[in-house]
């Protein structure tokens, strides 16, 4: 049994803390762990919670002092419906910088809190020593290219449609209806019928024997158990602000690229393009080589895998992390 399937959703990792911060009305609930070090800030992606971090957690926690917030609209956080794009959360986490954390910080995200990260970095700087920026969609989040990438619209025009419906939320709807291309044809790949089923009777026994853990349901490895508790309790608002352009609403790629003056590392998962539905991943290499000739202080690495990094390929990311910050002590760009 690997660690992806014996780490579990249920519970707060050995030596942390969960806690709030409330700004301008809003309450971000977030774990915090022990001071061991530099502060890192983690920004869950859209759909993810602080649990999305868990499996790196304990190591991570063992060198740093970190910090996982919930978003606004996301996990224990307020939903702010009509009120989310980079800006606005931007701001919530330079306040939790600022009023909780309390000194400059190392920041990483994934996906929009990939971008957030760059978003502090470009408009925060004197809060942040380093940026690392997992799989940002930079450029393909932003309205209206969105528009365009049809496989990451119909992403979240499903959750829009099928999880935002009034009453209990059908995520096993969901995960019937999203597929992969395949190259060469136009119909997506989906999960076979019987495969849904029998994850979710597996699911509903579990909740019925063990109420105080319902997501964590034997045999289904950790990504698969924590985004079911993701899709069940985040603000499907969030991602109509997302192919509506509310997200990127005001917020300007280029300009916060340009910005980033403290070093920054980009780790980049598999992308192609498809021939019907556009990219498949968060950035196409063009996107890649905007990113390289805006940002002066610049490492890219290449992972091999899904977007979710540090759910899919923990032990990478973990050194990931750690060499880039040796790498910054060795040059001294880090306390």
């Amino acid at each position: 049994m690997d660690k992806l399937t014996k780490t579990k959703v249920a519970g707060i990792p050995e030596d942390f803390q969960e806690l709030s911060f409330t700004t301008d009305g809003v309450t971000l609930n977030y774990v915090v762990g022990p001071d061991h070090g530099l502060p890192l800030l983690l920004i869950p992606g859209q759909m993810e919670s602080w649990q999305g971090y868990k499996c790196v957690l304990p190591e991570l926690s063992k060198r740093f002092h970190v910090f996982v917030p919930d978003l606004r609209g996301h996990g224990k956080s307020t939903w702010t419906p009509g009120q989310y794009s980079y800006n606005i959360c931007g701001d919530d986490l330079k306040r939790f910088i600022q009023e909780v954390i309390q000194k400059p910080t190392l920041v990483a995200g994934l996906s929009s809190g990939g971008v957030l990260a760059i978003w502090l970095a470009a408009y925060a700087p004197e809060d942040v020593l380093a940026i690392i920026s997992e799989d940002p969609p930079i450029f393909s989040s932003i309205w209206p290219r969105i528009q365009d990438e049809k496989l990451m619209t119909r992403s979240f025009k499903l959750a829009l449609d099928i999880l935002g419906k009034p009453g209990k939320r059908d995520v096993e709807q969901y995960l019937s209806e999203v597929g992969i291309p395949v190259e060469g044809k136009s119909e997506l790949l989906k999960i076979p019928s019987f495969i849904i089923k029998a994850m979710f009777f597996m699911d509903r026994l579990n909740r019925a024997m063990r109420p105080d853990s319902p997501y964590d349901t034997p045999f289904l490895p950790y990504n698969l158990r924590a985004g079911n508790k993701f899709l069940s309790e985040y603000d499907t608002d969030f991602s109509r602000a997302t192919i509506d352009g509310d997200l990127s609403r005001d917020f300007c790629p280029e300009d916060a690229l340009k910005r980033v003056k403290c070093p920054m590392l980009l780790l980049r998962a598999d992308a192609y393009r498809h021939g019907t539905w556009g990219l498949v991943g968060a950035m196409d290499d063009k996107d890649l080589e905007r990113v390289v000739s805006l940002v002066d202080d610049l490492q890219c690495v290449q992972i091999p895998g899904g977007h979710e990094i540090h759910l899919v390929r923990p032990r990478r990311y973990i050194d990931e992390v750690m060499k880039f910050v040796d790498h910054l002590k060795n040059e001294n760009k880090l306390p």
